[in-house]
């Protein structure tokens, strides 16, 4: 993060772009899930799991909350015991 705000000074960028690059930021560091972090798995089998995996992360200004997107995914035991 100092690197961009480093970036946007050295390059004179405007006080809206300052703006949106700190809320981006501060709503990813507040928001409690990561892109690509499994929430939810289920056994399918010997060495399968369905899993929930959040693909996208947004602020919903009707709501005044951070939400996400999930995406259904098969993986194998040894994905899910490494974290991905």
């Amino acid at each position: 993060m100092i690197k961009r705000i480093l970036n946007l000074l050295w390059n004179r960028a405007s006080l809206k772009t300052w703006q949106l690059e700190l809320g981006a930021y501060l709503l990813k560091k507040g928001c409690g899930y990561e892109i690509g972090q499994i929430v939810r798995s289920r056994k399918i089998g010997t060495d399968r799991y369905r899993v929930k995996v959040v693909t996208n992360l947004f602020y919903d200004f009707a709501s005044n909350k951070v939400n996400h997107t999930l995406v259904n995914r098969i993986i194998s035991k040894k994905d899910v015991e490494a974290g991905r």
